[in-house]
């Protein structure tokens, strides 16, 4: 029993002296007395000790009382209690050490066999005996000399008399870091060459150059020592050249950059030359800075990008089930290329190309459990119908599709998500919004380039295309297609957009009953018997979500999900994207009549897929909505989509724009051909009008426009002679006219005749009926006679003379 102030020591426990000395205990040897005159037990005895963090210390023995007066025990670092058992693995708990290597323990195998006789002998703590004994020990075979045992002696010792403390300090081999090379590296290797023989004595050269050259050996460089400045040159080039994103070199031209600016120099000359190689950092130096300095995650992060390492690089801890709820929570949405061209479903001759493919995969289950496939980009009227597809009817669509309708095939039919993942597409539209109103789903976009945020989507492709590639027709992976000397397959391309439906519905089925390898089964499934099956997931998981999850109406969603915009209501109907539309509420209410005053703005509802129809509300505010179908010309777009009519509007602006030279080039033609008649006619007018008022001119306006429209119906009027009448009636027409001007005793004079001088006022009779062709009577028959004629004025008008000609010759 201690008594107070007493210390208890054990075995290789850690003492500090009163000089802050540490020392561990080796050997204590005690014995108890009682004292005679007080009768209290009394301990006497020694105690072996030796110095800690001294690399010659040796063993050295003290008095009990002197161990009692001088040292203390270490006291422990911390004062918490020993941790329990399920406490062993938190994060307070303090790392464990590493194990040692089998080296390690091999190493200390064989210095403990070495020591083994010795550690037991109380004589080996004693320095006159310690000597012989390791002498003694060094001639028996593998022991080694007296320095190596002392050597082990004092590990085990210091260590704590344990194995462990002769193992290998593989730690502390190499060269401690520090700046530069620091003298490290390849030693520069002597050379005796051909050319080194000055150098040589003549005693010492070769007899031969065989010789000579037999002596000799490859030329060795050493390594070059680098400093402080080297370092800095290096970090300078690799965060200049190696991480800059818009440089982004290879290691290499970033050395071979560094050696061009910072280790060049010039001759005299003023030539630059580089550094030889042997006093410029290496590959491999620099190489050693690089990732010696910069953690990997830093240099992947600066070379790639932050979104980029994500995707490609960073670590992956946990799973995405953690993330979800139960079934119904959340619903993975992306859109690909379909690996299949298809033909067209009018001429299988005629091949229109890939479609868009929507798939929506329930996150824990992984069913999939709505879809889109068509020839729609990928837009907000695809993803509309990839939505509207989780209501639509299963059993009419197997019908459709001639596929056998299982109701256990679609066990999410109607079942809205709580959020739908998307990334930054489709459902980034405002539009979107309306799916939050309408179904109380929330939509979450991921970041751009992370696929891996919705990693079920993505692989969901792979795994509709490993079911449909190997007997679909036409199939060809895009990798494939930009291989060389792939193979054509652009002659087994057959199915139609409707075929192609079947195929993929059918492998969606297909993949609801396969098993996922690697599903995370819970404790609560594998004790159920769940297999990892998409639809019994499903099925046994609902029991748990319900109450929680919507249904949605089929119906409602899809008023809701049609997009919206603004048309026009005019006198021709209402006016929406180039088309007109009308329907009887329309009309009854007046709102084309007022369209004809006032252009009146009416909210409209319209499907991508099929101009026919639209949906138009009251501008009253009331909600009420009608159905408006396509009247006057725009019926002739009945049946096409929305594409297809602004492919037809494009079309026509097009030619439009492409006439419009024609036009240019034909106002052009007609300046060219009319300038002429216009300037012949002014000038004649301003001739024969000189002197003459404005007033004078229109004086006999009346009796002028008559005459002419007597010229006219005389040019006009009658049987006009063709080529092929009979001789017979042109020759009667001819004397009939003849003979009219006779009987009243007029000269005849033929219109085709020349004009000469006429004496007198001899009436003169104009023969119009066989010259009805002629465009101008009066120009190209009456002028040359009238202007013969003495009665007419130079100065009057054309008509006036003309008509004073014809008064003359009839009266």
């Amino acid at each position: 029993m201690s008594t107070p102030g007493q210390h208890d020591y054990f075995r290789n426990a850690v003492l500090v002296r009163d000089d802050n000395t540490k020392h561990r205990l080796l050997r204590l040897d005690v014995q108890t007395e009682t004292c005679a005159h007080t009768g209290e037990v009394e301990y006497i005895g020694n105690a072996w000790l030796i110095l800690l963090d001294a690399p010659l210390a040796l063993p050295y023995k003290v008095s009990y009382s002197e161990l009692q007066a001088s040292f203390q025990p270490l006291p422990r670092s911390s004062e918490k209690p020993a941790l329990a058992k399920s406490d062993l693995f938190k994060a307070e708990m303090l790392p464990l050490s590493k194990p040692p290597s089998a080296a390690s323990l091999r190493l200390s195998q064989r210095a403990l066999a070495r020591i083994e006789p010795l550690v037991d002998n109380p004589d080996i703590f004693e320095p006159s005996k310690r000597h012989a004994l390791l002498v003694e020990r060094s001639k028996q075979s593998g022991c080694g000399t007296p320095k190596t045992l002392l050597k082990d002696l004092r590990n085990w010792w210091q260590g704590g008399q344990t194995q462990d403390a002769l193992l290998g300090n593989y730690s502390n081999c190499a060269h401690p870091h520090g700046v530069g090379t620091a003298g490290r590296g390849r030693k520069k290797t002597k050379y005796l060459g051909l050319t080194d023989h000055l150098e040589v004595t003549a005693a010492q050269e070769p007899e031969s150059i065989e010789d000579q050259a037999a002596d000799s050996h490859p030329v060795g460089k050493s390594a070059y020592q680098l400093t402080e400045t080297d370092l800095e040159y290096m970090k300078e080039a690799i965060e200049r050249y190696y991480f800059d994103k818009e440089v982004s070199l290879a290691l290499t031209k970033v050395l071979q950059r560094l050696h061009q600016e910072r280790y060049s120099y010039l001759d005299g000359n003023g030539v630059s030359y580089l550094r030889p190689s042997d006093e410029c950092p290496s590959y491999r130096q620099l190489h050693h800075y690089l990732h010696s300095h910069y953690p990997l995650h830093v240099i992947q992060t600066a070379r790639k990008g932050e979104k980029r390492f994500a995707l490609e690089d960073r670590s992956t801890e946990g799973s995405i089930q953690l993330e979800c709820h139960g079934v119904g929570h959340l619903y993975e949405f992306d859109a690909t290329i379909l690996d299949l061209p298809l033909v067209s479903s009018a001429d299988r001759a005629l091949i229109v190309g890939k479609p868009t493919l929507y798939l929506i995969i329930d996150r824990h289950s992984r069913l999939i459990v709505g879809w889109y496939l068509g020839f729609e980009n990928a837009n907000f009227s695809a993803a509309m119908q990839a939505i509207l597809s989780i209501g639509q009817d299963k059993e009419e669509l197997c019908r459709t599709l001639g596929i056998p309708y299982d109701p256990a095939d679609w066990p999410a039919h109607g079942v809205v998500p709580e959020s739908f993942l998307a990334d930054q597409g489709e459902l980034v539209h405002k539009k979107a919004r309306r799916i939050a109103r309408s179904l109380r789903s929330t939509i979450s976009n991921v970041p751009g380039m992370r696929p891996d945020w919705k990693p079920l989507a993505e692989c969901s492709f792979s795994m509709i295309h490993q079911i449909i590639a190997p007997t679909a027709p036409g199939f060809t992976a895009d990798a494939e297609n930009r291989s060389r000397r792939a193979v054509n397959r652009t002659r087994h391309i057959a199915l139609t957009l409707l075929e192609a439906t079947r195929l993929i519905v059918c492998a969606i089925i297909a993949h609801n009953k396969s098993a996922q390898p690697g599903y995370p089964l819970s404790l609560e499934q594998a004790a159920d018997g769940v297999r990892p099956i998409p639809r019994e997931l499903w099925r046994h998981n609902i029991i748990r979500r319900m109450g929680v999850l919507d249904q949605m109406d089929y119906e409602k969603l899809r008023e809701e999900l049609m997009p919206r915009s603004q048309a026009t209501v005019s006198e021709d109907g209402i006016f929406f994207e180039g088309m007109y539309y009308s329907c009887p509420e329309a009309t009854k209410r007046g709102w084309l009549v007022e369209g004809r005053r006032r252009r009146q703005k009416l909210e409209v509802a319209f499907d991508y897929r099929l101009v026919d129809e639209i949906i138009v509300y009251a501008p009253d505010g009331s909600g009420e909505s009608f159905v408006a179908k396509l009247t006057g010309d725009s019926v002739m777009f009945v049946g096409l989509s929305q594409k297809e009519v602004k492919d037809h509007f494009s079309r026509v602006r097009s030619l439009v724009y492409a006439s419009s030279d024609d036009k240019r080039q034909a106002h052009f033609e007609y300046e060219l051909r009319t300038a002429p008649t216009r300037e012949e006619a002014v000038r004649q007018v301003a001739e024969q009008t000189k002197g003459m008022s404005r007033t004078s001119r229109r004086a006999d306006t009346a009796p002028t426009r008559k005459a002419e429209l007597r010229a006219e119906r005389q040019s006009t009027a009658g049987v006009r002679r063709t080529n092929d009448a009979a001789p017979e009636a042109q020759a009667k027409a001819t004397s009939v006219a003849k003979a009219r001007p006779a009987e009243r005793g007029a000269k005849v004079i033929p219109l085709n005749a020349k004009p000469g001088p006429v004496a007198g006022r001899d009436a003169v009779a104009i023969d119009c009926s066989t010259h009805s062709g002629l465009p101008d009577v009066a120009q190209t028959a009456v002028r040359p006679y009238a202007t013969a004629l003495g009665g007419a004025s130079k100065q009057a008008p054309l008509s006036q003379r003309l008509a004073e000609l014809r008064r003359s010759l009839v009266g």
